[in-house]
């Protein structure tokens, strides 16, 4: 009869990620009294990654001589009851490599390219659906994204309406945009009727079900700078990562953007389809990934370590004084 495995949550100061998971792997085979072999064999068992594994590349994963590869790292973890945001969030050096990603500059670079953005802080809002400019902003998203599948031109809608809707909005000094994300919980099956077309915004938002969401669905995410769409990225990541009932990540996006960001990210492109625009064709990328893909992926999880909150303003000039690399 199996037992229990325990993973007691620890908390590691200024440790390398290596160091991190060696840690991880040190404290929770010896909560479980586990020998070395012991925890080989049961890798072996638990997952055909480890149909290799023997005891002395746990010894050196222990010592930190090297480490797997994140996907096994997220096997190992996840079959003692964790996941890797639950260890690396906890790991000022990985936060910091997070940190980097949303605004770390080169001494060489100075201002943005944006016309209208000029590296000065900015702050980062929740919108809220009875926010009195809510409706305003959510149009200046969804005209930005350019999908026809986001219209709303052929319905009567009040802002009640938009209560699942979470929108996130970036702005400048004169509440200039530079950058926005909208998206909501909802169930695997609906967001795959949404990117099949078999179902529109509207019954996304209000399908009636008992069952808890577990999805987490992008419709639109932007940044006037690579710098400010990670961090936009990192709002909904992060939300993703802290609600464990959440097992999946889609897009459903039109931004050309964005679609290239995220197969740079190795996310695979889940479907594309052609749809109708007010001027020419337009192409519709779909992504849909488990969380397990997604806490495994560098990047994402690098995004998804950066705490949010409802407002905060964010000043570049602190990153820059930032010594990780990206």
């Amino acid at each position: 009869m199996e037992r229990d495995m325990i993973c007691t949550p620890i908390s590691y100061q200024n440790k390398t990620s290596a160091q991190t998971f060696s840690n991880f792997l040190k404290h929770t085979r010896t909560e479980n009294n586990l020998s070395q072999e012991d925890l080989c064999g049961l890798l072996r068992q638990k997952s055909c990654l480890f149909d290799t594994l023997d005891s002395i590349t746990i010894s050196r994963w222990e010592r930190g001589v090297n480490i797997p590869s994140l996907a096994k790292q997220s096997e190992i973890v996840e079959i003692f009851g964790s996941e890797l945001f639950d260890i690396y969030r906890e790991d000022k050096k990985f936060i910091n490599e997070g940190l980097a990603l949303i605004n770390l500059f080169e001494s060489n670079i100075e201002r943005s390219d944006h016309p209208y953005y000029r590296n000065t802080p900015y702050r980062v809002e929740f919108i809220e659906s009875h926010h009195h400019n809510f409706m305003a902003l959510l149009q200046l998203s969804l005209v930005y994204e350019s999908n026809p599948r986001l219209s709303f031109v052929s319905r009567n809608l009040s802002q009640p309406f938009f209560h699942g809707l979470s929108l996130v909005v970036a702005f400048s000094s004169g509440d200039q945009i530079v950058g926005h994300s909208l998206f909501c919980r909802s169930q695997g099956k609906i967001a795959l009727e949404f990117m099949n077309d078999e179902v529109d915004l509207f019954e996304v938002i209000n399908h009636n079900s008992q069952a808890l969401p577990d999805t987490l669905m992008v419709f639109s995410s932007f940044g006037v700078t690579p710098y400010i769409e990670n961090y936009m990225m990192s709002v909904y990541l992060n939300e993703l990562a802290a609600s464990r009932s959440l097992k999946f990540l889609s897009f459903n996006i039109c931004d050309e953007s964005l679609k290239r960001k995220l197969t740079q990210f190795k996310l695979p492109i889940f479907k594309v389809r052609t749809i109708e625009g007010c001027c020419k064709p337009i192409k519709n990328y779909s992504f849909f990934s488990s969380r397990t893909e997604v806490m495994a992926n560098r990047n994402l999880l690098k995004l998804s370590v950066i705490p949010s909150s409802k407002s905060q303003t964010i000043d570049p000039i602190f990153f820059m004084q930032l010594e990780t690399p990206i």
